[in-house]
């Protein structure tokens, strides 16, 4: 019996090396940061039996897809091509900067015309989905991180189930890890209503796409390629119900009408096809979106932004980062995970440095859901309160809520908070606001946030205990994992 544990030892040793003679140059070719490079070096060469499998369950940070093309030659043609802008036309010089790096790494241009709502509690929300439900008169498209198995999460599917039944094409993606309960059952009466599911890379590695750790983070509903639904928030009674109650998440959604839509079309089909291999499916995809003109408030400028390990570039990451480098008056980040990297956190300290208003609106460490992450984000607090940064933790109930105002010139909402999960491991969407009304409005509800949250006293925050700094020091290496 000893002789059968040491061959089979020695065996899984010898398999472990000849897999890390492969994934070394992998891992160097990859240009990952200095330090992560060497970990994963001295971790597969050291030791190769955990090394390894821990490479492949977590490591990997690129997918390849093939059939992107196909797609983005259909959408463009949707609308007429007067409501496309170049990055200079746009009315601020930040938004100039953003729109052309945007551009620039990989992004759809700018389009004006649109009408942006949006949607701040969670019974508004809970409405607004229903109705564009209720509205589709072609086809819904939803995609979602989480769909909770609760009374929303039923009612939701549901409502899309008797949608299905009435003739209404029926797309419904969920990633496999985020709605893997939901994925088992309760999405079971819209397939049996004509619905179509699909999940998005299962973690089980006997399928032919599969991850562990790379996540499609998007939250999208689309009614007819006309009007859509997008933000912060996933489909449970955490996000949103039809009362709203103190213990609900703070959370924010917006609506969009208008030539923006091809471009979120595009985006749901894609990831569709990925996950499905149907590339172009039935319906009346891209309708004509005319864009709104006049009226009040006036049509919004906004840019759909993707990003993801599908990509080469990271937009969103490189757009936040040259809004950060270009403000001169404000930096509002809202967001309930904050793992910056050493740009990100470096531009928010400059800034600050430089006389900007920067503040950081984030969840109390007790209200937060995930509280890794939440002590984490603590471990770089000491070097931007010295700087000028005001943080702040909001105290009401847990902040879900994913937005940014960068002076009077660009605004992002959408799925992607202020960290490393986010920039660079995550499948994230991100809109772009360039026009000052929707910026403004976007800054107001930061504004009313702020009425609920305390900010932190940087003499008490410095006097904490050693102990506490390295419990918050060592989940600031594991919080990329969460």
């Amino acid at each position: 019996m000893y002789n059968v544990w040491k061959y089979s030892i020695l065996a899984l040793n010898v398999v472990g090396y000849v897999f890390a003679l492969f994934l070394i140059p992998r891992i160097i070719l990859e240009r990952r940061h200095p330090s992560a490079t060497l970990a994963w070096m001295l971790g597969i060469a050291l030791l190769p039996v955990f090394g390894v499998p821990l490479y492949f369950l977590i490591g990997v940070r690129r997918i390849r897809r093939h059939i992107r093309a196909k797609i983005a030659t259909v959408a463009p043609i949707a609308f007429p091509l007067s409501a496309r802008l170049r990055p200079e036309e746009l009315p601020t010089p930040g938004g100039r900067e953003c729109g052309r790096v945007l551009a620039a790494a990989g992004s759809p241009p700018p389009v004006a015309g649109n009408r942006v709502t949006f949607l701040r509690g969670g019974d508004e929300a809970y409405d607004a989905v229903l109705a564009l439900i209720s509205s589709a008169r072609d086809h819904l498209h939803a995609q979602f991180f989480i769909l909770d198995a609760d009374p929303v999460g039923r009612r939701f599917v549901q409502a899309l189930a008797v949608r299905a039944r009435e003739g209404i094409r029926v797309r419904l993606l969920l990633d496999a890890v985020g709605s893997w309960r939901a994925l088992r059952r309760m999405v079971r009466p819209l397939r049996e209503a004509g619905g179509e599911v699909a999940a998005f890379l299962p973690a089980f590695p006997l399928h032919r796409r599969w991850s562990s750790h790379l996540r499609n983070h998007r939250k999208l509903l689309i009614a007819d390629g006309r009007k859509a639904f997008t933000g912060g928030m996933n489909i449970g009674k955490r996000y949103m119900g039809p009362r709203t109650a103190k213990w609900q998440w703070r959370d924010t959604a917006v609506i969009i009408e208008g030539p923006g839509l091809p471009d979120l079309q595009g985006l749901f089909l894609d990831d569709w096809a990925f996950a499905t291999d149907e590339t172009l499916p039935s319906g009346e995809l891209f309708p004509l979106c005319a864009p709104f003109t006049g009226g009040s408030p006036s049509p919004s400028i906004l840019q759909v932004v993707a990003s993801g390990p599908d990509r080469q570039a990271h937009p969103i990451y490189q757009g936040v980062f040259t809004a950060f480098t270009g403000a001169r008056q404000r930096i509002w980040v809202e967001t309930p995970y904050f793992v910056p990297d050493d740009a990100i956190g470096t531009a928010l300290i400059n800034a600050a440095l430089r006389g900007v208003d920067v503040r950081l609106i984030v969840p109390s460490s007790r209200q937060s859901d995930l509280w890794v992450v939440a002590l984490a984000g603590r471990s770089y607090f000491d070097e931007m309160i010295a700087a000028g940064v005001r943080i702040f933790f909001y105290r009401r109930t847990n902040l879900h809520s994913k937005a940014l105002v960068i002076d009077s010139d660009v605004g992002v909402i959408g799925s992607p908070n202020v960290d490393m999960r986010s920039f660079f491991l995550n499948f994230e969407l991100g809109v772009f606001l360039y026009d000052r009304p929707r910026i403004d409005m976007l800054a107001a509800g930061i504004a009313e946030d702020l009425l609920g949250a305390e900010e932190l006293d940087p003499e008490r925050f410095a006097r904490r205990s050693g102990a506490m700094r390295l419990i918050e020091d060592t989940c600031r290496i594991f919080s990329p994992l969460f």
